[in-house]
């Protein structure tokens, strides 16, 4: 794997043209649906680009495109259609990180790792990507250095170097200026005129997020072809008798616990809760905790089967961990819906359960690799993860919640106003807008005012940053008005 990294790294470099091209089309394609836009259609566009930029580069290294990379991509896409759909900038940005680990963990299999190598060391690689990235910038202005030297664009050796520190000195000079000039205020009365002029300018600000772009793109493919630094120790595993007394302790605690959860959650109070308590109360206070508990199940889980020797006792015990672990996101799950039950849905409460169905999905991956080891873990997750988002998102949460808010209460109150038109994105609006007619009143006139100027404000977008819900709401709010 290594030999073949060194393979594609060199195989990029060499061919700056092509892969510097490719890095500028990024560049200038980000600029130009990002300047000065909101979120929408651009997203979209912007995710579909970059894929097929990393398709005409798996073309061109003659490396395969395969299910994994191709499910990637499209979970990716699905997310930038979710973007053109939603006006939650909650849910966009949720979104929008999604799509950046979608692209980091398909840039690992097209480059770094095309198999698995193990959940805990799939895992290092996404999370050291962005860093091998950064510490490959500089290969940006070398390549380019030695591809205009080597095609002899500028003949003059001296002049050729001078422009290349121009442009590297730029981005520079801006930070510098703004760090000078706010610890010295003489100084930012020298400089002024030169920081407002590039604060102002219009192409040169174009211009850098151009070159900043082009320069994050090409270090990107080179940071991800970089070669990995090679551990030669053989791998060491601790003894099985370790691993079996700490899990013998812990299930121990866990039996405990989940039989109290039945006896008092799931049993439906066959015994008396402690006193002052009650159940929207109780679910409420130990949520949170659950939840903490069950991700550190299936962390425990998966490094014990890294860290100790095979046995079948500790594996047995895993597998006990493993069903009271069920038995937490179980109650966990339950205290949720008696906390909606009494105080009714939010956009947090339903990613809680949400993420608890992932969490279940997964620990049912976790209990599969312990017996299997060739189970390829973290891509299971990753689908398990992609999919489950990507219908979430594009289900439009904020109309569910509104709607439920309005179905499961008899009387509106000012609190309930302020919640769906503050609280709640426009995709809320065809069940919001019906309900604000007739509840105009000195409470909640304020609320209800302010919700339609923000929305005749979403008016004035244009075709980059097009959304479907403020469209729709849009349209909702003029069909009113006639």
């Amino acid at each position: 794997m290594d030999t073949q990294n060194d393979q594609l790294n060199t195989g990029i470099r060499q061919d700056f043209g092509f892969f510097g091209g490719l890095s500028l089309i990024f560049g200038v394609t980000a600029t130009l649906l990002f300047y000065k836009a909101a979120i929408g259609l651009n997203s979209l566009i912007f995710t579909v680009i970059i894929s097929i930029l990393l398709i005409l580069i798996s073309i061109k290294l003659n490396i395969p495109v395969t299910k994994e990379v191709a499910f990637c991509l499209a979970g990716s896409v699905f997310l930038g259609i979710s973007n053109v759909l939603t006006s939650s900038h909650t849910m966009q940005f949720l979104n929008n990180i999604g799509i950046l680990l979608l692209l980091d963990f398909t840039l690992i299999r097209l480059f770094t790792e095309r198999k698995s190598s193990g959940f805990l060391n799939d895992l290092f690689n996404i999370i050291i990507l962005p860093f091998r990235a950064l510490a490959s910038l500089g290969t940006f202005f070398i390549d380019g250095n030695s591809f205009i030297k080597r095609k002899n664009i500028i003949k003059n050796d001296r002049l050729r170097n001078i422009i290349i520190g121009f442009i590297i000195a730029i981005p520079l000079l801006v930070i510098i200026l703004f760090l000078l000039s706010s610890a010295d205020l003489l100084f930012k009365k020298i400089t002024g005129t030169v920081f407002d002029w590039l604060h102002d300018s219009e192409i040169f600000i174009i211009l850098l997020t151009v070159l900043l772009g082009t320069v994050l793109c090409y270090s990107l493919l080179c940071g991800s072809t970089k070669k990995k630094v090679k551990d030669d120790k053989k791998e060491f595993k601790a003894s099985s008798v370790i691993g079996i007394t700490a899990s013998a302790i812990l299930l121990l605690t866990y039996i405990l616990f989940c039989g109290i959860q039945i006896l008092y959650l799931f049993a439906g109070g066959i015994f008396v809760l402690p006193e002052g308590f009650t159940y929207a109360e109780y679910a409420r206070r130990g949520f949170f905790e659950l939840l903490a508990v069950t991700c550190l199940n299936i962390l425990l889980i998966i490094i014990s089967e890294k860290v100790f020797e095979e046995n079948k006792l500790l594996r047995a015990m895993l597998t006990a961990i493993t069903a009271c672990t069920y038995i937490m996101i179980a109650s966990a799950a339950y205290r949720m819906f008696l906390y909606i039950g009494a105080y009714h849905l939010t956009f947090l409460r339903l990613i809680v359960l949400l993420f608890l169905l992932i969490d279940a999905l997964v620990l049912a991956g976790v209990i599969i690799s312990l017996y299997n080891k060739i189970f390829p873990l973290f891509g299971y997750s990753v689908i398990v993860v992609t999919v489950c988002w990507v219908v979430f998102s594009l289900s439009r949460p904020d109309y569910h919640i509104a709607n439920y808010l309005i179905s499961h209460k008899d009387k509106i109150e000012s609190e309930d106003i302020y919640f769906l038109t503050t609280d709640l994105s426009y995709d809320a609006a065809p069940v919001v807008l019906p309900l604000l007619e007739g509840q105009y009143d000195g409470n909640t006139k304020y609320y209800i005012e302010r919700y339609y100027d923000r929305l005749s404000n979403a008016d004035s977008r244009g075709i980059r940053d097009y959304n479907y819900s403020y469209e729709k709401a849009v349209r909702l709010i003029k069909q009113k008005k006639k």
